[in-house]
């Protein structure tokens, strides 16, 4: 099987309007920006920026899913700090049991982690691996991830140099990505994981075509 198993994959086009609140409000997942400002929450903000704070390169997933990549990932290299985002509370507590201490599992909506909570220049790279692509176009308008906004907190939340790595299984979304980071260097892919994230295998195994590219926010 060669072709996409969705015949929505091929007629994919991205929202025609990203929605915004106000300067620094982001409307997401688990009550955007402002959850973290409630005080059961805040503390788990105050861990992230903990996490973030010694020396040394720190690597983000948006969106892991089963979190078996990032695992392999996290030990594979222990010199890196790796956090996860997951909305699902299950896959977060799932992922937490068996995290070893260089890897943090959070409930959170990324776009929030990144706008909000992220100190500038301080992630080395992010990884965005097949983001739901939202058929719906209501439901595409509100939860689309990857938008000039979110490409513009990522610019603002990596380090000098740092990368971008985005992939999915859907060729419209991908060229949508691509015009996202046109103004961006492109940059080589990073190592593979060891063990692939579950999408990506199933993917594999379907005979998907998978689009993957890596990138370098402007000077």
């Amino acid at each position: 099987m060669s072709g996409h198993p969705d015949p929505r994959a091929e007629v994919w086009r991205p929202a025609d309007a990203t929605p915004r609140g106000g300067e620094d409000d982001v409307a997401g997942a688990l009550g955007g920006s402002r959850l973290f400002e409630q005080p059961q929450y805040r503390a788990e903000a105050e861990a992230y920026r903990r996490f973030l704070a010694p020396p040394g390169p720190v690597a983000l997933e948006v969106g892991f899913d089963h979190g078996h990549r990032l695992l392999s990932l996290a030990h594979a290299d222990p010199a890196v700090r790796w956090v996860g985002l997951e909305v699902r509370e299950r896959r977060v507590l799932a992922l937490a049991e068996r995290a070893p201490p260089n890897l943090l599992a959070w409930r959170a909506d990324a776009r929030t982690v990144l706008r909000r909570l992220t100190p500038p220049g301080r992630l080395n790279r992010v990884d965005v691996l097949f983001p739901t692509p939202w058929w719906d176009e209501g439901k595409r308008a509100k939860r689309q991830l990857l938008t000039p906004i979110f490409v513009a907190d990522l610019a603002q939340a990596l380090v000098p140099g740092g990368v971008a790595l985005v992939a999915t299984d859907v060729a419209p979304y991908f060229a949508h990505v691509q015009a996202l980071f046109a103004g961006w260097q492109p940059a080589p892919l990073p190592r593979p994981a060891a063990r692939p994230s579950q999408r990506h295998r199933r993917c594999l195994s379907a005979g998907v075509p998978t689009f993957w590219g890596a990138w370098r926010p402007p000077a």
